[in-house]
Formats: C-alpha cells, sequence, structure tokens
C-alpha cells in the first residue's frame, strides 16, 4: 500500500521478461528529486531476463540435495554389498 501522494511511481509495462509482465519501482524520498535520465539508468541496472532453467521449472535446491544424498547412499550400500562379497569368497 502506498501512502502519500509525494511518491513517485514508475511503471514498466514492456520488461521483455517471460516471467514478469509488469513492474512498478516505487522510488524512495531520498531520490525523487533525480531527473528521468538518472531514474532510467537506475531501472537499468536491474536485469529482467531471467535463466531459462528458472522459466523452465528446474528443481529446487532442496530436491538436488536430496537427489544427490540418495545416490550417494546407493553408492556406499553398493561398496558394502561388492565388500561383504568379496570377503565371503576369501574366507568361505
Amino acid at each position: 500500500m502506498v501512502k502519500g501522494v509525494n511518491k513517485t511511481i514508475i511503471e514498466v509495462n514492456n520488461t521483455g521478461s517471460k516471467v514478469f509482465d509488469r513492474i512498478v519501482f516505487y522510488v524512495s524520498p531520498s531520490c525523487g528529486n533525480l531527473n528521468a535520465k538518472h531514474l532510467n539508468k537506475a531501472m537499468q541496472n536491474f536485469t529482467f531476463q531471467f535463466d531459462e532453467r528458472a522459466v523452465r521449472g528446474y528443481k529446487s535446491l532442496r530436491q538436488r540435495r536430496l537427489m544427490r544424498r540418495r545416490i550417494f547412499i546407493c553408492g556406499v550400500a553398493a561398496t558394502a554389498v561388492t565388500v561383504v562379497t568379496a570377503i565371503a569368497i576369501i574366507f568361505l
């Protein structure tokens, strides 16, 4: 919610992004006296293009960690089975 009437608001309708249709900037009162050229330069510092992987829905960090943990456990289990089999062959 915006309170007061002395707010500088900049609305970007054509972001060029697959993620955002529209972006609204609320300029802080301390920088509200900047001219349009400086405000435009400040807006250009934001990146509106995002990595395609984020748009396609790659797995979250938690899901990737869980998958790595499962792979590690399977590797340890396979190694344990190999060692037990080798020991059984040697001593039997």
